[in-house]
């Protein structure tokens, strides 16, 4: 699935981000991007991480509801989340 930016979007409880919630397809902050480690994976609203097993891609999202993760830091207002666990709100 190919996200745009400003595509409203539904995102499964997961591993990082522990509740449903729902938000917007958005473009990284530069203070986000400038503290990862491998900023230059970033293009626009996604980044893609190269494994052994295939790639994982990150969307860049700015949450309805300030959101905590499951180590009970947060609340946050935005983050990256996996693609796998992203549904398009039609």
């Amino acid at each position: 699935m190919k996200l745009k930016l400003g595509d409203r979007v539904f995102i499964a409880g997961h591993w990082n981000f522990p509740n449903d919630c729902t938000g917007t397809i958005s473009k990284p902050p530069k203070s986000s991007v400038e503290h990862m480690p491998d900023q230059k994976l970033w293009s626009g609203i996604k980044r893609t991480v190269k494994r052994k097993k295939g790639s994982i891609v990150f969307y860049w999202v700015k949450f309805d509801t300030p959101q905590t993760d499951t180590d009970g830091d947060g609340p946050y207002s935005e983050g990256e989340i996996e693609a796998e666990y992203i549904k398009l709100i039609s």
